[in-house]
C-alpha cells in the first residue's frame, strides 16, 4: 500500500503513460496467452542477471509471472508446477505457490551429478504453503532450487503448468500448460597482452556458436572472430547476438572512444550494437543484430557459401562529449552526458553519473527522469519500477539508456532523487536543465558533402568496374577540397598497401544507400590514417 502510495506521489512529479509492452529476449520469453475462465491469461519467465553463465555467481533468479493479457495484471494466488528441461533432460520438477501471481525462485547451479537422470539430483529448500503444500516465498526468503539447473550453455525449456489460480482451494478445472524457453550463452576468454603491459583477458558470450580464429592485431587494435551458422531465409528466429567484455584498464577499448563493428566484412549500424560503462570492472559492448540484416550482408557479402560469419571489432576515435550537471538540495549532483555526433531522430545513449558533495561517485542511487519539449509536452520518462523498490536503480553511480530525441529543438531534463542504499528518502530532491539538440550542434563535424559523381564511383570500384589507382584519384579530391579531415598526428604503417576488403563493401553499400555518406567517409579516413593511402 505504501508503494502504491508514494507511485502516485511520483506520478504527479513525472507525467508518464504506462502501456503493456511484452517482449522476447534470451534472458526471458512470453507465453503465448490463452482462454482462463473468459479471461485471456499468459504468463512470462524471466532470468536475472540476463547474461548469467555457470560460474558468474554462485545463484541466479527465475521469476514466473501469470497475468491477464488485456489488462496486465496478475492472477492472485497461484499454485504452478514447475518443470525445467535443458535440451531432452528433466533438471527440475516441483510444486510452487505464490500470493501474486509472481513467482520469484533462487537457482543455485551444480555440476556435480552423476546420474543419467539429471533431475534426481535436484533439490529443493524453503517454507511449504499450509494449505496448497508447495514451496513458496515468505518474507525475504525465496523457494531454492539447487542441482544440475542453468550449469550449461544452450536452451532451456520452462515447461509451466498452472493448477490452481485465484486461491489455494479454487483448482481450475483442467490444468493451463505454458512454455517458453530460455537460452544461456557460452563463454570463451582469451589472454591479450599489449607490449609490455599485464595480460588483460577478453571474454565473449556468445548465444550463437562456439567461437573459433580469435585474434587481435595491435597494430590496429583490431579484435576478429569466427562463428558458425546455419542461416537460411526462412530462419527468422536466428539473430547474431553477441557480449564483449573488457576490463576497464585496457587501453585500445577504453573508456570514451568509438568503436566499429563490421559483420563479414561489412559494417554495421550503430543501433545494432552498445557499449555499456556503468560496471565498474568492465566495458561491455553488445552485439545483437536482426535476421534480416543478417540475410542483406549474406547477400551483399560474396561469401554465401562460407558457412561462417566473421565479426570484428575497431577501435574508433575519441568521443567529443555534449554535457550538462544538475545539482540537488542534499548536496548530490548529476552529470548527464553524449557522443556529440548523434542526431535527433535516433537514439542517443545517456549516460547518468552521480557524486556526492565530495564529488565521490554515489552508488546504490535510486532515481527517475523525465524530458520535455519546449511546449512541456513529456516525451520520454523512466520511474524504474520494481517489485522491491521505487526508481531506477544505479548500482555503481553511473547509469545509461538510449533515448529518442525526435526532432532538432530545446528540450528539459527533470531528474528525481528517490532514495539512496536501498531506502527512499523522506523528501524527494528534483533538479532540471534546459538543453538543444540539433543536427548542426550535436554533430560538431563539418557536413560531409560528397559530389554525387564520386558516389558512382564507388559502386563502380565496388563492383570491379574500376580500379584502385582510379578510385584513389577521387579519395585525393575529397581530401585537396576539405571534404575529409584528416586528424593531425603520425600515420600509422600497416605493412601493408592493399586496401581492406570492407572499405570496397562500404563503398558499394553507400552507393546503394545502404550506409551513411559519413560511414563511408570515415572508412577512408581509416586507410590514411592506417598509412595505406598517403
Amino acid at each position: 500500500m505504501i508503494l502504491k502510495i508514494v507511485l502516485l506521489i511520483l506520478v504527479g512529479l513525472l507525467t508518464i503513460s504506462i502501456t503493456p509492452a511484452y517482449a522476447q529476449h534470451h534472458s526471458g520469453s512470453l507465453a503465448p496467452p490463452i482462454d482462463f475462465d473468459g479471461l485471456r491469461v499468459a504468463l512470462t519467465t524471466i532470468l536475472t542477471p540476463e547474461d548469467f553463465i555457470y560460474g558468474d555467481s554462485k545463484s541466479v533468479n527465475l521469476s514466473v509471472r501469470f497475468f491477464d493479457s488485456d489488462t496486465n495484471t496478475n492472477i492472485q494466488s497461484v499454485t504452478y508446477r514447475i518443470q525445467i528441461f535443458h535440451e531432452d533432460n528433466l533438471v527440475a520438477n516441483e510444486y510452487f505457490f505464490d500470493d501474486d501471481g509472481k513467482l520469484d525462485l533462487e537457482i543455485k547451479p551444480t555440476s556435480l551429478c552423476q546420474n543419467e537422470n539429471l533431475w534426481k539430483c535436484t533439490k529443493y529448500y524453503g517454507e511449504k504453503h499450509a494449505i496448497a503444500g508447495a514451496y513458496y516465498a515468505r518474507g525475504d526468503s525465496l523457494p531454492v532450487i539447487q542441482g544440475p539447473v542453468f550449469d550449461k550453455s544452450g536452451q532451456y525449456s520452462i515447461q509451466v503448468s498452472i493448477v490452481g489460480a485465484t486461491n489455494p482451494k479454487t483448482m481450475t478445472t483442467k490444468d493451463l500448460l505454458f512454455e517458453t524457453f530460455l537460452h544461456l550463452p557460452q563463454k570463451q576468454t582469451f589472454p591479450i597482452k599489449i607490449a609490455n603491459a599485464q595480460e588483460s583477458p577478453i571474454s565473449i558470450k556468445s548465444y550463437n556458436d562456439k567461437i573459433s580464429n580469435f585474434n587481435y592485431d595491435e597494430l590496429t587494435n583490431k579484435i576478429s572472430y569466427e562463428i558458425s551458422y546455419d542461416l537460411n531465409p526462412n530462419q527468422h528466429d536466428f539473430n547474431l547476438n553477441q557480449i564483449i567484455l573488457f576490463q576497464k584498464d585496457f587501453s585500445p577499448f577504453k573508456t570514451g572512444y568509438d568503436i566499429d563493428v563490421f559483420v563479414d566484412n561489412i559494417q554495421i549500424n550503430d543501433n545494432y550494437f552498445d557499449i555499456e560503462i556503468s560496471n565498474p570492472d568492465e566495458n561491455i559492448i553488445r552485439i545483437n543484430l536482426p535476421h534480416e540484416e543478417l540475410m542483406k550482408i549474406k547477400n551483399k557479402s560474396n561469401l554465401n557459401d562460407n558457412d561462417t560469419i566473421k565479426i570484428e571489432i575497431l577501435s574508433g576515435e575519441q568521443i567529443n562529449l555534449n554535457e550538462f550537471d544538475l545539482t540537488f538540495e542534499n548536496g548530490f549532483n548529476a552529470k548527464i552526458s553524449w557522443d556529440s555526433k548523434l542526431k535527433p531522430g535516433e537514439k542517443i545513449p545517456l549516460t547518468f553519473s552521480f557524486f556526492d558533495a565530495n564529488n565521490e561517485s554515489v552508488k546504490d542511487i535510486l532515481f527517475a527522469y523525465s524530458i520535455s519539449d519546449y511546449s512541456g509536452k513529456e516525451i520520454w520518462s523512466n520511474m524504474g519500477i520494481s517489485e522491491k523498490y521505487l526508481g531506477i536503480l544505479s548500482s555503481h553511480g553511473i547509469y545509461q539508456e538510449s533515448v529518442l530525441i525526435p526532432t532538432d529543438g530545446n528540450y528539459q531534463l527533470k531528474i528525481i532523487l528517490i532514495g539512496h542504499d536501498s531506502r527512499n528518502f523522506e523528501k524527494y530532491f528534483t533538479s532540471k536543465s534546459d538543453f538543444s539538440l540539433n543536427s548542426v550542434s550535436v554533430n560538431k563535424e563539418k557536413s560531409v558533402l560528397v559530389p554525387s559523381w564520386i558516389k558512382n564511383n564507388a559502386g563502380w570500384w565496388a563492383d570491379g568496374i574500376m580500379g584502385d589507382q582510379e578510385f584513389v584519384q577521387s579519395i585525393q579530391f575529397l581530401i585537396n577540397e576539405n571534404i575529409i579531415h584528416i586528424p593531425v598526428t603520425e600515420s600509422k604503417s600497416t605493412g601493408s598497401k592493399e586496401i581492406p576488403s570492407w572499405i570496397k563493401n562500404n563503398a558499394g553499400w553507400w552507393a546503394d544507400d545502404l550506409i551513411s555518406e559519413r560511414d563511408f567517409v570515415k572508412g577512408i579516413e581509416f586507410l590514411i590514417s592506417q598509412g595505406i593511402i598517403r
